[in-house]
């Protein structure tokens, strides 16, 4: 079964993502910022990222780009999850090869069926 990081600095939001992601029983782990993101990367393997933009610290885009750099984790698809949909936002993201958006809120069945595309 390929396993799922979700990065969102929001408790809500991870909650959410967790319960959609277990209807289809992907194993979940979760991070609540970019820099936890990349510590779990260091010692778990895993097949798709959910990130959001907007986090304090090192944001979304920073963080994919950090990934992106790392050799071992360089070719991990990467989705956004995230309300903010800019065109500078969509831009910076393709840019880095970001693998798709899903815009929040989002609707269960949706996110369901472009976490699956991707995976």
């Amino acid at each position: 079964m390929k396993k799922i990081l979700v990065v969102d600095d929001d408790v809500m939001n991870l909650k959410m993502a967790c319960f959609i992601l277990d209807q289809k029983s992907y194993p979940v782990i979760t991070a609540m910022s970019g820099e936890e993101c990349l510590e779990v990367l260091e010692r778990e393997q895993v097949d798709l990222i959910l990130l959001d933009v907007e986090m304090p610290g090192m944001n979304g885009i920073a963080t994919l780009e950090k990934i992106r750099q790392h050799k071992e984790y360089s070719s991990i698809p990467v989705m956004f999850l995230t309300a903010d949909a800019t065109e500078d936002t969509v831009i910076a993201a393709g840019r880095l090869g970001a693998d798709g958006y899903i815009k929040k809120p989002y609707m269960p069945q949706d996110f369901l069926e472009r976490v699956e595309n991707v995976l």
